[in-house]
């Protein structure tokens, strides 16, 4: 059957957010089609040789049972059943470790903790830090009460920006003015934003606003879906389907199709085997998850909403990565690890580290992300662990067009020298870590935007840059009827950003106050509770 009531482009948890809530909130049939060959976006896995890696959820904050973060998750993946929801495993309560040259910092998932360890470290720094803390909060708060003002529009968004002016200066700052206005020590202040990779810009381009959402996300920890992230997509195709929706792998939507002004449908390329088909489909109702980017400026035919496409195009795209996924021998516990994060640098000075991508290339990476997804899964079968470093897309561009896992042997070297420098930047701090190692793989920016069809590699939809903040860009609620924005370019990156951004989506379906509509349905969902986990690695 064919006759759905609402079409969503891509299945990122934006898009699966906002097909999930269309379904239980306004009985629509909603049909989701998704590009790649597996579901969920960013929240896909991959295996090899019997490992499992996640390619894009790490650690989320804010999944503590009751939050109302966790109980919109609740809603979106258990449809109101509390025992099909996804459970979240805390990570350990040392959660993050910051390594610099002379300096190693650990963050606990207590605030207050985490103001008094950096005060222990840099006592001559105390009023600064507790001001910190503060301005976090009130920075983060005005970042959400501006996304919801975006896509809430009319009154209610005018109200909400006239009410949220005051914070606007301090959201809007970059995270390196503000620093340096409050705080003296380069090293502390380097130390704050050792984290900018979750955000994807340094502190001279990242707005204050955003980087405080961040900080204040994980202010209790971190957590992790178990079973994988993976569970997420699984867990939301089965609320949409029970609800007589559909969610379609290989089908790259290609147009949304504009009648009379009005979005009416989706013309996508159905993929099968060597060739594939076109197909049409139509719904009063688009919702796109495929980015900002791509929804404006590939998507919608020419002479519609040209005024935004124009800025969309001129907008800076998120930065791109290459991740290093490594199946382990045992566990990486022998070293003492124990599921917690680890950010290498090797300076303080974050924006030259940014900067300097091409060392990447040459094997000599300055900075890098450790994480071990079997660690964080209590369901994990064998040991993982992965290693991301930011690159530009530019040294990529020559391979763009050649065929995924078939580059050439050029492209294979060149992969091959990234990932013994991210493994010998481990190795310095870790010796040994390289004997545990069984099997490598690295992805680039070409491998996201293959999976994609991302901008450039972009990993975080439009960069958090203070110009974007400053103006409504991109929100929810699109110039075209009948048109719908979710995922991060509606709310902010990362798995929580990218889930709000479906959230908005669905609040613009409901009325003017939508979004407290959904929060309502979220809060008087029945309370989820997280059984024990039963560890299978060994």
């Amino acid at each position: 059957m064919d006759d759905f009531d609402a079409i969503v482009i891509g299945s990122g948890i934006g898009g699966l957010t906002a097909a999930s809530l269309l379904a239980q909130l306004t009985d629509r049939r909603v049909l989701v089609l998704e590009r790649h060959f597996r579901l969920g976006g960013f929240t896909h896995e991959f295996q090899r040789r019997g490992y499992r890696w996640d390619v894009g959820v790490h650690y989320i904050g804010g999944m503590a049972p009751g939050r109302t973060s966790r109980r919109l998750i609740d809603l979106v993946t258990g449809g109101g059943d509390p025992a099909a929801a996804v459970a979240w495993d805390p990570m350990p309560a040392d959660f993050e470790v910051f390594h610099y040259p002379d300096l190693e910092f650990t963050v606990p998932d207590r605030p207050e903790e985490y103001a008094a360890r950096l005060t222990q470290v840099f006592p001559h720094e105390s009023a600064g830090i507790a001001r910190y803390f503060e301005d976090v909060r009130r920075a983060a708060t005005w970042y959400g009460r501006n996304a919801w003002g975006w896509s809430a529009g009319g009154v209610l968004g005018l109200g909400l920006d006239v009410a949220n002016a005051r914070g606007k200066r301090l959201g809007t700052m970059t995270t390196a003015d503000y620093l340096r206005r409050h705080l003296t020590d380069p090293r502390l202040r380097a130390l704050l934003v050792s984290q900018w990779g979750d955000y994807g810009l340094p502190p001279e381009r990242s707005a204050f606003g955003m980087h405080a959402l961040l900080v204040a996300h994980y202010l209790d920890g971190g957590w992790f879906p178990r079973g994988g992230s993976e569970a997420i997509a699984v867990a939301c195709q089965r609320v949409i389907e029970a609800r007589g929706g559909s969610c379609r792998i290989n089908h790259e939507v290609e147009e949304i199709l504009v009648e009379d002004g009005r979005a009416v449908g989706v013309r996508a390329h159905v993929k099968k085997g060597r060739g594939g088909s076109e197909a049409v489909f139509r719904a009063p109702l688009v919702v796109s998850d495929a980015g900002a980017h791509t929804t404006y400026c590939r998507l919608l035919p020419a002479g519609t909403a040209d005024d935004l496409r124009a800025r969309v195009e001129a907008a800076e795209p998120s930065g791109s990565t290459v991740t290093l996924y490594l199946g382990l021998k045992e566990s990486p516990a022998r070293l003492g690890f124990r599921g917690e994060n680890h950010w290498f640098y090797d300076s303080f000075d974050h924006d030259a580290t940014a900067a300097d991508t091409g060392a990447v290339l040459e094997g000599r990476p300055h900075g890098a992300y450790l994480s071990f997804p079997s660690l964080k899964d209590t369901e994990a079968t064998r040991h993982t662990a992965e290693i991301i470093a930011f690159v530009g897309h530019d040294a990529f561009a020559r391979w763009e067009g050649s065929t995924w896992m078939r580059r050439g042997e050029e492209y294979d070297a060149l992969k091959a020298r990234i990932s013994r420098g991210l493994l010998d930047l481990v190795e310095r701090r870790y010796p040994g870590f390289g004997e545990l190692v069984d099997h490598t793989e690295l992805s680039t920016p070409l491998t996201v935007t293959d999976f994609t069809g991302h901008r450039a590699g972009g990993i975080y939809g439009l960069a958090s840059t203070p110009d974007r903040l400053r103006g409504e860009l991109v929100a929810a609620r699109s110039p075209v009827p009948g048109l719908l924005i979710a995922g991060a370019d509606a709310c902010a990156p990362g798995l929580m950003g990218a889930l709000m951004g479906g959230v908005f989506a669905v609040g613009a379906v409901l009325g003017p106050a939508g979004y407290l509509d959904v929060l309502k349905a979220a809060r008087d969902a029945p309370a989820t509770t997280d059984p024990a986990p039963v560890a299978t690695t060994g």
